[in-house]
């Protein structure tokens, strides 16, 4: 579909500047990243020389998720790029701010509007004399993402009646205590974007999913984290893609890539604790490993949506019910609590102690999960057993 990119007319106001037209830089997306076509930006001889806010918008019609694609960015120091989302013909707060420390390529903080309104806000002024070419590129906006890597893994599944629930239901319990440690992962690599669940491992940032979720260093620095998505009540419709964020956002771009195991189908990656909001809280994986019967529950966020609980199998609670469970590992512990894709990476969570007793990761009812204690030996004889990470 084409993009439109033009001055902004009624509801948004270009302050104190003026509206850019198409920028003569063109240049061509990659075809092999899966973007409809854009070409937004400031050359060096375009880039101000006193302070003003220049104004763009990006508008895609039938779509629900924007994601913009910086293929150039160097702002001046005290410069930078503030996204709003347009909804109903009003301009919202600043969802994402790009500053001049961030290195392209990259894709900005996914937006759920079809419309997207982008002020560069100049501080001070580009000096003609300094040699350096200021100025910033957007070559393409993905608008899909899939739902936690349907092509790299077994589909999850709902087990008869899909009885999870937002995590506001549970809000007078432990669970939702455990939940709060719980993150919502969209990952964009070169053809998509994909959304996985995750969670704080320890006192240090750490956060575990699985690796077919995040694979690499590359992976790891293209995800974003996203922290309390999740409804304001417990009837809240949070059932869309990046629904029921925080207001603010409370988000991360990229972390550092620790280790990952296919075999075990896990990644750990850590964050800097000071981007971390306060009070969530982390888990802990326990040490002797899941008990059969034991009554369980998984904090997720099935396809990209607001944060739920799956709790109870209709009208019983959840169970281990084999630690023999065959299919995409050996031995995983099974349980017919409700997954769907995206749900990759949830914590597997004991009601009677809050430990981690699995690492979810595969569908089939029984679904599956590598249990706990196969992940403590490994993360151990790595070397990159996070602390405060054992019950």
């Amino acid at each position: 579909m084409a993009c439109a990119l033009r001055c902004i007319l009624a509801a948004v106001v270009v302050l104190g500047g003026v509206c850019i037209g198409q920028p003569s830089a063109a240049t061509h997306a990659d075809p092999t990243l899966n973007l409809a076509p854009l070409d937004i930006g400031l050359t060096c001889a375009q880039y101000p020389l006193t302070p003003t806010v220049l104004t763009f918008i990006v508008d895609q019609p039938d779509a629900d998720i924007l994601l913009l694609h910086f293929d150039y960015l160097n702002l001046m120091a005290q410069d930078s790029l503030a996204l709003r989302a347009v909804v109903n013909h009003t301009v919202g707060e600043v969802v994402d701010t790009i500053r001049s420390t961030s290195t392209a390529p990259f894709f900005s903080v996914p937006l759920y509007t079809p419309m997207v309104v982008l002020e560069l806000h100049i501080v001070g002024g580009a000096s003609r004399g300094d040699g350096r070419c200021y100025g910033f590129h957007v070559d393409g906006v993905r608008t899909s993402a899939v739902d936690g890597n349907k092509a790299a893994s077994a589909s999850e599944s709902i087990c008869g009646t899909d009885d999870a629930k937002n995590t506001q239901c549970f809000v007078s319990s432990g669970m939702y205590t455990a939940s709060k440690a719980v993150v919502r992962l969209l990952t964009n690599r070169v053809g998509s974007s994909a959304f996985c669940t995750g969670w704080l491992l320890g006192c240090e940032g750490h956060v575990v999913t699985n690796e077919h979720c995040i694979q690499d260093a590359v992976d790891a620095a293209n995800t974003l984290i996203e922290f309390m998505a999740e409804g304001v009540s417990c009837s809240t419709n949070c059932n869309s893609q990046l629904a029921c964020g925080a207001s603010p956002r409370l988000f991360s771009r990229g972390a550092t890539f620790i280790a990952a195991s296919k075999d075990l189908d896990y990644a750990i990656v850590k964050l800097d604790p000071a981007v971390i909001p306060q009070g969530l809280g982390f888990l802990r994986l326990r040490l002797s490993g899941p008990r059969l019967n034991e009554q369980v529950f998984i904090p997720q966020h099935p396809l990209g949506w607001g944060k739920q609980v799956a709790a109870m199998v209709g009208h019983a609670p959840g169970t281990i019910t084999t630690l023999a469970l065959a299919g995409c590992a050996v031995d995983q512990a099974g349980y017919m609590l409700d997954t769907q894709p995206g749900s990759s990476g949830s914590p597997v969570v004991s009601v009677r102690d809050n430990s981690v007793v699995a690492l979810h990761h595969c569908g089939g009812c029984p679904n599956g999960g590598i249990q706990s204690q196969k992940l403590v030996h490994d993360f151990a004889r790595r070397g990159i057993l996070p602390q405060c990470s054992i019950a």
